[in-house]
């Protein structure tokens, strides 16, 4: 078999492997997200009691996100986590109001959020912190255009703690 034959065949062999195993897209493999976090300037922790702390997300021109309360069970809410935030205790995440907008591939409109959205998380501070450097969250979302979605991503939150 001439080797060119057999370089064609395991380039395919490769690719439908790869196909099968969802490989991710051209796309995704250059870092491309439809929705990016925007550097936040940072919080001051002064004492015990209630802290409120924005996280705004951009949303690309031409895509949306599942709203954190989709109209259908099969589509992926978003959600904003902060798991072990000792000594702060997260009291509410409250997510904005949501679009309904219609497209033609479903029967009943979609709740998306589009363009510029922020969640707003309200922590309870326990104690003040001796030395937090910055809150970590992780933000979950699937992002869709008007004929495909994407496949679910989780993007790291930072939020920097201010002295």
């Amino acid at each position: 078999m001439p080797r060119h034959r057999s370089s064609a065949t395991l380039l395919k062999a490769v690719a439908a492997l790869s196909a099968l195993l969802g490989a991710p897209l051209p796309a995704q493999q250059l870092g491309f997200s439809a929705a990016m976090i925007e550097p936040s300037p940072g919080i001051r922790i002064t004492g015990p009691g209630q802290l409120r702390v924005p996280i705004t997300i951009r949303v690309r021109r031409g895509y949306h996100i599942n709203s954190d309360k989709p109209n259908d069970p099969y589509l992926i809410p978003t959600r904003l986590s902060w798991p072990d935030v000792v000594p702060l205790r997260v009291e509410s995440v409250i997510y904005p109001p949501a679009e309904e907008v219609k497209y033609d591939f479903s029967d009943k409109p979609l709740s998306v959020y589009s363009s510029r959205v922020e969640i707003m998380t309200t922590f309870l501070v326990e104690s003040i912190p001796a030395d937090m450097g910055e809150l970590r969250g992780s933000f979950r979302f699937q992002a869709c255009n008007d004929k495909a979605c994407l496949p679910p991503k989780t993007l790291p939150v930072r939020v920097p703690v201010r002295r």
